[in-house]
């Protein structure tokens, strides 16, 4: 068995984060534990618990409890111990976030990206939210249209402000900018461009006029996740939200580095895991 104690981060940063173990789990037939997922997501993704490998033990409460924080404190302190007695030069089993890995075979477990494209298609049934999103994402993103490509626009806003200093944080004009150099290069294809946006932020519509827009009022996390992965191409600055859309749709995605790029469409690649292209 795996015994996953501590869970940090943002969804999709846990998303990638689940992905190694749960493909390494399916891969050794161990069934998965999360302990006090007290600020869990899995309310969201009914298929994990349906399938009957994965399980949980909740605290319900805003914050951990005593007990929670205690059998943490205990893990915490194994952990540590079984990473040193690792060999030297040896991989620490998985991510550093998930804690201890109760497993007598927990000296075998690696990062294997090997696993994760061998479930993929596995992982993204464990991963695949309610029908409730998908009849939200069809009233945002009517069904495909004959010689129509929609155009995924993820805008971090937020927390990107100020991460690494406002490194990948871009204003809309840029992104209108990015929008309008990908409407020429799919004009020699004599298909209409429509682009979905969605974002952490409000945002004045007049910025992209011209343009053909989706956006939902509000901001419905789920929604635009799942919204992205339903897209033909997707564009944003460097994050797993824009990655996990791609993995799960098997979208092909442009990372945007800077606000002054030019690229072409084969720059649009497939998410295989995380930071990792076709």
């Amino acid at each position: 068995m795996i015994i996953i104690s501590k869970h940090t981060n943002q969804l999709c940063n846990r998303l990638f984060t689940y992905l190694p173990v749960l493909s390494y789990a399916l891969e050794a037939k161990e069934p998965v534990r999360f302990l006090f997922q007290y600020k869990g997501y899995n309310h969201f993704f009914p298929n994990l618990v349906k399938e009957g490998f994965t399980s949980y033990c909740q605290d319900t409460t805003l914050r951990p409890s005593i007990s929670c924080k205690l059998l943490n404190m205990t893990i915490h302190f194994v952990d540590k111990f079984i990473h040193l007695v690792l060999k030297p030069g040896e991989k620490i089993p998985l991510h550093k976030p998930l804690g201890i890995l109760f497993n007598p075979k927990w000296k075998e477990i690696r990062y294997d990206k090997g696993y994760i494209i061998k479930h993929a298609e596995y992982l993204r049934y464990l991963f695949t939210p309610d029908e409730e999103i998908w009849q939200a994402i069809k009233k945002l993103v009517p069904s495909p249209i004959e010689n129509t490509v929609t155009v995924g626009v993820h805008i971090r806003g937020g927390d990107y402000r100020t991460y690494l200093k406002g490194r990948y944080f871009y204003e809309p004009e840029v992104y209108r900018k990015y929008m309008v150099q990908i409407n020429e290069l799919l004009e020699p294809t004599n298909k209409q461009v429509r682009f979905l946006i969605c974002t952490n932020e409000t945002f004045d519509p007049v910025i992209f006029k011209g343009l053909n827009i989706l956006y939902q009022q509000g901001n419905d996390i789920l929604v635009d996740l799942y919204g992205l992965s339903c897209c033909d191409y997707l564009m944003g600055p460097p994050s797993t939200f824009s990655q996990w859309a791609s993995f799960y749709g098997k979208v092909p995605l442009k990372l945007l580095y800077s606000p002054n790029e030019t690229f072409s469409l084969q720059d649009f690649k497939r998410i295989i895991t995380l930071d990792t292209f076709e």
